[in-house]
């Protein structure tokens, strides 16, 4: 799923964006070469579309303070990622990379 997506058509539910948000962060994590940075900044901005503001209050910290962590110019800290993914409506899973 390309960034361009979220700009199109809205999605009417909250399981629909929560799904599409999902596809779009899971792509980006099994891209060859993500690294912290770079799923660092699509959570950023997963969180911006989603509306920055509300993920950073149920995040328990302020607006810039979100903005500043999420950048990719900071170490991301798990607890961090669980925070935004639950305020986004996704969560992070494991599976065996298939070879």
């Amino acid at each position: 799923m390309s960034e361009d997506a979220f700009t199109g058509t809205a999605v009417n539910s909250p399981e629909a964006r929560a799904a599409q948000r999902a596809e779009f962060l899971d792509a980006r994590l099994r891209k060859d070469g993500c690294d912290e940075p770079t799923f660092s900044r699509a959570l950023l901005l997963v969180a911006e579309l989603d509306g920055l503001d509300d993920v950073a209050k149920a995040c328990g910290v302020g607006t810039d303070f979100m903005r500043r962590q999420l950048n990719g110019t900071r170490p991301l800290h798990l607890e961090s990622v669980l925070q935004v993914t639950r305020a986004l409506g996704v969560q992070l899973r494991v599976e065996a990379k298939s070879r």
